[in-house]
């Protein structure tokens, strides 16, 4: 059984709440724009989460080590009438159960708190340079269409790796509409930019005033963890599928 520890360092005071999550990954899309995001709306850390599904490793930190954890913050905008709740972690857990599992405790304390969308940042490989800058997928048709309308290319097909995809579609099964809002990249260690056009195009989508003039400069430093590797599924048909998302 597993075992997952949320532990809140304070009570937060959220009304109406969205939720926007941003997990290390692929060129570190994800993780950059919440870690933006967090910075910049002076978001507050109110809970903390452990699991025993994280990677074997810990975290070095001015000569001192700590357990792998999940973040939960609490931020408002003077352009959004919500508040908002931003959810990062050190790392996704090491294996597919783990994720699953993982994204489930992550979805459940979001719907204690009255979540109704739910927002995950993440990179879309794409080597070939065949889609927009900006890319995505949602829960249902009206959430498809608002992105759209934003110029987010919505994605046909293939197949969505890992717990930013995991924790929208758990999310969903909790009455929370979601969407993923991925930046296309040919797979950098890290990619700055594409997580600049991520950042840029959630502002759109919920009309938040940001300022990204500077955003490269504003970001904090990052260790450069690369993703456990994870065996995808065969496809039934016998096509090579390239195409995802993490």
């Amino acid at each position: 059984m597993m075992s997952t520890d949320l532990n809140y360092l304070k009570e937060p005071e959220l009304e109406n709440p969205i939720a926007i999550a941003g997990l290390p990954g692929i060129a570190l899309i994800g993780k950059m724009s919440v870690e933006y995001l967090i910075k910049e709306l002076e978001a507050e850390k109110f809970a903390e989460m452990t699991s025993d599904q994280f990677p074997g490793w810990v975290i070095r930190e001015n000569g001192l080590v700590r357990d792998l954890k999940v973040y939960f913050y609490e931020a408002t905008s003077d352009s959004l009438d919500r508040d908002i709740i931003i959810v990062t972690s050190d790392a996704q857990a090491s294996s597919p159960k783990g994720q699953y599992r993982m994204s489930e405790s992550i979805a459940e304390v979001l719907s204690d708190h009255n979540t109704d969308t739910f927002l995950t940042m993440a990179a879309y490989l794409d080597s070939e340079n065949e889609k927009s800058e900006t890319v995505g997928a949602a829960t249902n048709e009206e959430l498809a269409k608002r992105i759209e309308e934003k110029e987010v290319e919505l994605l046909e097909g293939g197949r969505i790796v890992g717990m930013n995809g995991l924790m929208v579609s758990l999310g969903a099964e909790k009455d929370i509409d979601g969407f993923c809002l991925l930046g296309t990249t040919e797979g950098k260690d890290n990619d700055p930019k594409s997580a600049k056009n991520v950042v840029n195009k959630f502002s759109e989508i919920f009309d938040i005033e940001l300022d990204i003039s500077e955003f490269e400069e504003e970001l904090p430093e990052l260790p450069r963890f690369k993703p456990p590797k994870i065996k995808n599924p065969s496809v039934s048909d016998g096509k090579k599928d390239l195409s995802y998302i993490r």
